[in-house]
């Protein structure tokens, strides 16, 4: 017992001091990780750096989700740009919503920031100070005077503003009044204009049996059935009523956009006619036409009784000519060349001249050449072409094989003046859309120049010009800039009631590299 107790106390030291030793050394292993601790509190987070600084308003011009791309205008720097963007690329509505990028449409107003060395979006938010009308039919778009009308407001409409058809840019030239749009701007401004419905054409084949009857399309256009017609239409599904002698039958048409749509009329049984179609070409064109002493229009074919008529044209300053025609159920062409009236001698051998009347002057489609011109759907012949001036509203389709089909809004004014049209390129048909002129693939690139590249071809045709008298009253575009004698811009014109006014000098030539595409030129006559 007494040896346990001296082995007992020889153990207690040892235990001590090993336990004096544990407890060191714990305390030293919990003051280091404390202190650790501390130190990583006392590291503050490093902040994300912004890397997109640079911020601007923008009209959205093209998307392309394959190369990640997007088309941009911005009106404050009048810059066109390219930006890649990534799923890093906040999208959000006006409200402040996200989106997704499908979701943006060319001609949307947005607030973007961006890497300008990048060239990478960093977001695009839709404007919350921009406003939209759409679905307007009522509207008068005038480029001459940088101003729209929108309903009864009047709005700028700069020569920079964006026009939309199909996703699509398109010239505003080539809006009609037939045309709906939607207008997308900011305070006064016009910024950018979306073709919501636009329109297409109406051809009528084999329709000789029906000349000088009347063709229907819908409750939107009613006309005389003439030669060579091109009917321009709002796009959409139609019926389509032909009425003649003995003839009123009813076809339904879909008519696309800028195509035309062709109807055959050779299927139509004709019943035995008891009148002829006569189809008169007269020179000058200005000419009065009467057939048995009563005054008719040669503007359309004319249906008469068969049997024998007479037929008299009169104009100022020519002399008068008279002949007789024979009406039978085939299709007989007048032509009657007046002459000019010879001046009256006098005893004392002076001249009296027969005073002339200055007339109402003459419009040429000067340009692009050699594709078939139309006026109100009637055929005017082949670019360049010159036809009498008939005051009023009117409609220029411009049609060439191989391209698309384009109309123009012009205003012609009963000033007595000559006036000259340049009107743009048409675009082949298998051509694709562009962004300012360039396409946009995988490698974004700047464009500050946003006019697009178009390609005229060759059509070889010889066809006689004839006249409209058929004027078309509604919505107007007018752009009345005027080319000087040395075929530059002069910047003259006023037609803010919706009538052009145009003054240019008189020379015949313009140069391509300063023509103004739509735009008139006037001269003294």
């Amino acid at each position: 017992m007494k040896k346990f107790k001296e082995i007992q106390n020889s153990i207690k030291p040892l235990l001590l001091s090993l336990c004096l030793i544990l407890t060191g050394c714990g305390a030293a292993s919990l003051a280091q990780e404390s202190t650790f601790e501390s130190a990583y509190e006392n590291v503050e987070e490093e902040e994300p750096v912004n890397i997109y600084t640079s911020s601007a308003s923008a009209v959205i011009e093209a998307v392309s989700e394959e190369s990640q791309a997007m088309a941009l205008y911005l009106p404050d720097r009048n810059e066109n740009r390219v930006f890649s963007y990534d799923g890093t690329t906040v999208i959000n509505d006006r409200y402040g919503s996200a989106m997704s990028v499908i979701q943006l449409q060319p001609g949307d107003i947005a607030e973007i920031t961006y890497n300008n060395e990048l060239e990478k979006l960093g977001s695009i938010t839709l404007s919350g100070d921009a406003w939209s009308y759409e679905g307007i039919t009522k509207y008068n778009l005038n480029a001459g005077n940088d101003s729209a009308t929108i309903g009864e407001e009047s709005f700028n409409m700069g020569s920079n503003v964006l026009v939309f058809s199909e996703g699509r840019p398109i010239d505003t030239g080539e809006i009609i009044h037939q045309d709906i749009l939607s207008f997308h701007g900011k305070g006064s401004n016009v910024m950018s204009i979306t073709v919501d419905k636009g329109h297409g054409y109406l051809e009528l084949k084999n329709s000789e049996a029906l000349l000088g009857g009347w063709v229907e399309v819908g409750q939107t256009v009613i006309s005389q059935i003439a030669e060579d017609m091109l009917i321009t239409v709002p796009e959409g599904e139609y019926t389509v009523r032909l009425t003649a002698e003995k003839v009123d039958v009813t076809r339904d048409v879909t008519i696309e956009r800028n195509k035309v749509t062709e109807l055959d009329l050779g299927d139509i049984e004709i019943p035995e006619p008891d009148d002829g179609v006569v189809i008169f070409e007269i020179t000058p064109e200005s000419a009065k036409v009467y057939v048995d002493d009563k005054s008719v229009k040669t503007t359309y074919p004319l249906r008469l009784p068969l049997g024998l008529h007479k037929v008299t044209a009169e104009a100022e300053g020519y002399d008068s000519l008279s002949e007789y025609i024979k009406v039978e159920t085939e299709t007989i062409t007048v032509k009657m060349d007046l002459e000019k009236a010879k001046a009256v001698e006098t005893v004392s051998g002076n001249s009296i001249s027969s005073s002339t009347a200055t007339g109402s002057g003459r419009v040429t489609i000067e340009a692009p050449a050699d594709v078939s011109v139309y006026q109100d759907n009637l055929y005017m012949g082949i670019a360049p072409v010159t036809y009498d001036k008939t005051a009023g509203d009117h409609t220029i389709t411009l049609r060439k094989a191989g391209y698309i089909t384009r109309s123009h809004d012009i205003v012609v004014t009963d000033d007595g003046r000559d006036v000259t049209y340049a009107f743009p390129d048409l675009e082949p048909e298998n051509g694709r859309n562009t962004v300012s002129g360039n396409f946009i693939s995988g490698n974004p690139t700047d464009d500050k120049n946003r006019n697009q590249n178009q390609t005229t071809g060759n059509n070889n045709n010889n066809n006689n010009n004839t006249v409209s008298g058929n004027s078309v009253s509604g919505n107007s575009l007018t752009d009345s800039q005027n080319l000087d004698s040395n075929g530059e811009n002069s910047g003259n014109g006023d037609s803010g009631n919706g009538n052009t006014d145009n003054t240019g000098a008189g020379s015949s030539n313009i140069d391509d590299t300063n023509r103004i595409d739509g735009s008139s030129r006037d001269s003294n006559t």
